[in-house]
């Protein structure tokens, strides 16, 4: 019999203990070099020093706040025994993120398995680019089906244009297994939802 794996998250316990013992100013300044060397090389922005800096703050305030306040990014210690790999590929990940966003043209997002256009292939689940109130009204439709937290987190990933599961998955902590298990419960709304939406005009 094949042995599932197991969620390995972080306690709250574990959480606390890097909150109040690790040496923040350092990791600040850490953080901070590594935000300014990823805009500057990886994304070539040309910002001058000034807008560079407020943004990096911005970046590394969001993510700590995801972790210790908002608690919706998880610390996944398989797949980051240290913390310190973890928060770093945290802001990693939320700098990308942040630019894809701004870099759109118009306020809308991508939203995979609950809007498509008539006649697009559905192979991995339909993608469609569409207004950001259909965004706000599948949010709205999925607490009225009973949507739980995790389902939400993982449907405003898709949301902010996250959309392949590997991604989601590092994005939230979440093991395989318990992606498997969200993706599945919002298989289940899915149709559902489509239909009221489609009762609505959408």
């Amino acid at each position: 019999m094949q042995v599932k794996p197991t969620k390995n998250i972080a306690p709250e316990n574990l959480l606390l203990e890097q909150l109040h013992n690790r040496d923040w100013k350092e990791l600040w300044l850490k953080l901070f070099g590594r935000c300014a060397w990823i805009l500057r090389k990886r994304y070539e922005v040309k910002w001058a020093n000034q807008k560079l800096q407020s943004f990096s703050r911005q970046i590394i305030a969001e993510v700590i706040n995801k972790i210790f306040i908002e608690k919706v990014r998880n610390w996944n210690l398989t797949a980051y025994p240290d913390f310190e790999d973890f928060i770093i590929g945290a802001v990693d990940s939320h700098i990308n993120n942040t630019l894809n966003k701004k870099s759109k043209e118009v306020p809308t997002e991508v939203i995979e398995y609950f809007a498509h256009k008539k006649g697009e292939v559905d192979t991995d689940g339909s993608q469609a680019i569409v207004a950001s109130e259909l965004r706000e009204k599948i949010f709205d439709e999925l607490k009225a089906h009973e949507a739980d937290d995790d389902e939400l987190l993982v449907f405003e990933c898709i949301a902010d244009g996250i959309h392949k599961p590997k991604d989601i998955k590092i994005e939230l902590g979440l093991s395989d297994e318990d992606f498997h298990n969200i993706w599945r419960r919002l298989k289940r709304k899915r149709e559902v939802i489509k239909s009221k939406l489609a009762e609505d005009g959408y």
